[in-house]
This record gives structure tokens, C-alpha cells and sequence, in this order.
């Protein structure tokens, strides 16, 4: 802050200096100045949303954008082909206006990839380094081990950070949000992981609870509105909870058979509101789409599940279906519940659509008892949807 001072003739040219050297020049003077004994990085937790996604991850993108132009970058980032759990920025990630902690995430997944091979051996090995603290900072549980992964990290990247200095992209590293990186094993040794103090939870609050309010009101006199708003949803989810209990609570006193509301579905299936081609004749679909037979085997189909589930199965033929039309959807969403953060949900796009040349997703269909959620074993079929 001195050598702005010293720089400059005016407010506004100070505070444009301090902008660009990443300080907050509207603080001349910390409050812990005249406090000689005080630890500064011990009164302040990490916080992966704004020093390691919008701090951290800023500065290495805008890094590798100098390195390869920003055009070129985009240019890679275009051409990545869709994949679950990676955000595919069609227009590049240039022209991106107020970027949301979720984009940066989604940014960061991708970063390595569109990079690893034209930047210097150095600057990848820095970018891996950066990009591995920042996932092994958000485990949800740590030891020694893992904070020995996160140091070695930090150590990687102290070691190829010159690249940058080299290729004149940066002419120092004095950077609050950098610095603060030193800080985050000892942050979690003595407060916990970072999930408790992560202020991206308060910022999803703030979305439930003043945007979503804001959203269902008229925007006049729209206070009392929030208020209401989030009383009756909180109301309701109150209530849910207690028609769960009720049952339980019968249950262990009386020892009544009784059957418990179902559970929400590990797995989640998500339609479009409107089908793609709504009521297609099953003899149409047989022949333009190629399936041989298909009336035959979805009657066989059903019955397989009258079978299995009604008390007095009816064996259907393909004359003796009661409906001939179908709904035809060229694409569906899932998740898995359980595999990430619930509030940051991602969905599985699978598509099959005959549309521009036609696009044909491949899908693994695990459907033995011994098939695992996050590998491959059991009894699978593969089919190009």
C-alpha cells in the first residue's frame, strides 16, 4: 500500500493501483496493528470458494489464457466432447461476464486438459500442482497422509512457479490469495476440514432462503412476501418430517405391521416436461427406428413384469397390448444420490437423437445384486441409446 501511495496523485489512481495488485485499498491499516501477539492467519479459516475458486483458480486460468491467448484456449475448451460431470462451455469461457463459483469448478476440471500439451513442462507441472491442492484441500476428512499430499502439492509448485516469472506472465507472487495457500494445513489441523467453514454453504442460504423468496413474490412490499414464503416452506418441510415419524413412532410401540413411506430412489431418472415425438405407433417405431420385432418384446417385457409384481399376471401378446402409441424421448437426465455434494447435484445427460446427423450415447446398464455404484462389477449390458 506504500508503494501505491508513493505512486500515485490521486484516490482513484491509488485505489485502481491496489485493485490490480490484488489489496483492498480501502483498509490503509489492519486492525491487527497495534496487537503485536496477534496471529492473523489463526483468526481467519481457509475458504475454498473465494481464495482457492474465485482467488486461486482465477489467477491460473488467466495465466494459461497469456500463455496460449485467449482465443486459443477457447478454441480447446470448444472442442471437448461432453462428458458427466464437466460443463461444456460452447462459446469458450472468454467472454464470461461474472463468473459463479460453480463455473470456476467447472472451469477447473477442464483446465489440464485443454493445456498439458502446448504450455512448458514447468507450467503444467504448476498448474497439476495448484489444481491437486485444491481438491485434496476439500477432502472430508484428513490425516497425516493427506496433508502430506497437500505439502507436497505446495512443494511442486514452489518448485516450477519461475516458469511464470520467466515468461514474463507474472512478475511476482505477492498475492493475498496465493499466500493464504501455507496457511490451509495448519487451518485444518487446528479447526477441522474445510467443509465446516466453507462459506459457499451461506451463499446457498442465501439463494434458498432470499433469492428463491424474492423470485416468488410480486417485487412490492416484497419483504413481508419473503418472510411468508420462507415460513410455509419451512412449514412444509416440518411436516414431511413428521409424516415420516408417525409411522416409525407407531411401529415401535405397537409393533404393527404397517409400511413405511418409500424412500426417495437412489437412483434418479429426469424426463423433459414434453416428449420429443409424442404418440408414435408401435409398428412405426418398429420400422423407422429399426427394431426388429418390437411390439413382440415389449409385450413379453410387460408380462415379465405383470409376472414379477401383480397378484394374477396377464400374459400379453402384441395384439393383445392396451395401448398402441407411445411417448418417444430423445434424451434423459440422472444422478446417482450419494456421489456428490447435494448442493452441487450434477446430472448425467444421455442423449438419442436422429436430429444433425444423429447423436448416440453409449450406456453401461449395471443390473446385478453385486453391481457397485463407482465401478463396473457385476453383471452389465452395453447398449448405444
Amino acid at each position: 500500500m506504500q508503494a501505491a501511495a508513493d505512486s500515485t496523485t490521486s484516490i482513484t489512481a491509488y485505489i485502481d493501483f491496489c485493485a490490480d495488485a490484488s489489496v483492498n485499498g480501502n483498509v490503509p491499516n489492519p486492525f491487527w496493528e497495534n496487537l503485536p501477539f496477534t496471529n492473523i492467519h489463526v483468526s481467519q479459516t481457509p475458504d475454498v470458494l473465494h481464495q482457492l475458486y474465485q482467488g486461486l483458480i482465477k489467477y491460473l486460468i488467466a495465466w494459461c489464457q497469456k500463455l496460449l491467448t485467449e482465443k486459443e484456449l477457447d478454441r480447446r475448451i470448444r472442442r471437448l466432447p461432453p462428458a458427466f460431470g464437466l460443463r461444456h462451455f460452447k462459446n469458450g469461457i472468454s467472454a464470461l461476464s461474472q463468473i459463479s463459483g460453480t463455473e470456476r469448478k467447472n472451469m477447473a476440471k477442464i483446465l489440464l486438459g485443454c493445456v498439458h500439451d502446448v504450455l512448458p513442462r514447468a507450467a503444467v507441472t504448476a498448474c497439476r500442482a495448484l489444481l491437486d491442492f485444491v481438491y485434496l484441500a476439500q477432502y472430508p476428512t484428513h490425516d497425516d497422509t493427506t496433508l502430506g499430499y497437500m505439502e507436497s502439492a505446495l512443494d511442486s509448485w514452489r518448485q516450477n512457479k519461475h516458469i511464470f516469472l520467466d515468461l514474463n506472465i507474472r512478475e511476482d507472487f505477492l498475492i493475498p490469495k496465493i499466500h493464504s495457500l501455507t496457511h490451509y494445513v495448519d487451518g485444518i489441523r487446528l479447526f477441522g476440514t474445510t467443509n465446516n467453514f466453507n462459506t459457499e454453504m451461506f451463499k446457498r442460504l442465501h439463494i434458498e432462503f432470499a433469492k428463491n423468496g424474492w423470485r416468488a413474490s410480486n417485487r412490492r412490499d416484497e419483504f413481508p412476501q419473503m418472510t411468508e414464503w420462507v415460513t410455509r416452506q419451512e412449514t412444509v418441510h416440518d411436516f414431511e418430517h413428521f409424516v415420516e415419524w408417525v409411522p416409525k413412532e407407531i411401529d415401535s410401540t405397537s409393533h404393527a405391521i404397517i409400511r413405511h413411506p418409500s424412500k426417495k430412489p437412489f437412483q434418479q431418472i429426469l424426463l423433459p416436461k414434453r416428449p420429443s415425438y409424442p404418440r408414435k405407433a408401435l409398428s412405426v417405431l418398429a420400422r423407422e427406428y429399426g427394431i426388429r420385432d418390437f411390439p413382440k418384446h415389449l409385450a413379453e417385457y410387460i408380462s415379465l413384469i405383470e409376472h414379477e409384481r401383480a397378484r394374477r399376471p396377464t400374459l400379453y401378446r402384441s395384439d393383445t397390448l392396451p395401448f398402441q402409441h407411445l411417448d418417444v424421448y430423445y434424451s434423459f437426465k440422472l444422478t446417482a444420490e450419494g456421489l456428490h455434494d447435494p448442493l452441487d447435484e450434477e446430472h448425467d445427460w444421455v442423449k438419442a437423437s436422429p436430429l444433425n446427423g444423429g447423436r448416440y450415447d453409449t450406456v453401461v446398464v449395471l443390473n446385478d445384486d453385486d453391481a457397485e455404484v463407482v465401478g463396473l462389477q457385476g453383471e452389465a449390458s452395453i447398449s448405444g441409446i
